[in-house]
């Protein structure tokens, strides 16, 4: 299929013109995210995002250039905000953590099990659920607002934040 034909079926959000596009990039697509997050399960959510993001918003018609250039672009940026994201929340994390050990001695027995109960599930929660977590509870942000901020959808934030609360429920009862 032509460069020109993939691209009319795309802005016409064809199924098969938008599986072409998966199946013919998604090789080169890994390298490129491999390269910039260094994680294979990293590298595959920022790609299945970047197409998810683009089948529910369907941006194509306002392409210049070829579509496997405007698809490179997207995962660039993509994955460099995902790394700029977990570096941020491993800093906060590691502030975090400092300031609760420096406490710990001047905490009671019963709310010193309750924060080993908490950094213990805490620990448990993937990059995204800690990142959920502390977008609405840290920075006091919509779900919308959070969502957007992550680069996912509404649906899977909720998911993300479903999945770390469920993580902390299990710890705590």
């Amino acid at each position: 299929m032509s460069e020109n034909i993939l691209l009319q079926g795309l802005i016409k959000g064809d199924t098969k013109a938008f599986e072409q596009l998966y199946k013919k990039e998604y090789n080169i697509l890994f390298s490129k995210a491999m390269k910039v997050l260094g994680d294979e399960f990293k590298a595959k959510d920022a790609i299945n995002e970047v197409f998810l993001q683009l089948w529910e918003r369907n941006t194509f018609s306002n392409v210049k250039v070829s579509p496997e250039a405007y698809l490179m672009v997207i995962l660039h940026h993509k994955c460099i905000n995902m790394a700029t994201a977990e570096s941020k929340i491993r800093a906060k994390l590691k502030d975090f953590g400092t300031g609760l050990k420096n406490q710990e001695e001047e905490l009671p027995e019963l709310a010193q099990e309750q924060l080993s109960r908490l950094q213990l599930a805490t620990a448990e929660l993937s990059v995204k659920q800690k990142d959920a977590i502390d977008k609405i509870y840290w920075q006091k942000l919509s779900y919308k607002e959070a969502s957007e901020q992550m680069g996912v959808s509404i649906n899977s934030f909720n998911e993300h934040m479903k999945r770390a609360m469920q993580k902390y429920r299990r710890i705590f009862t």
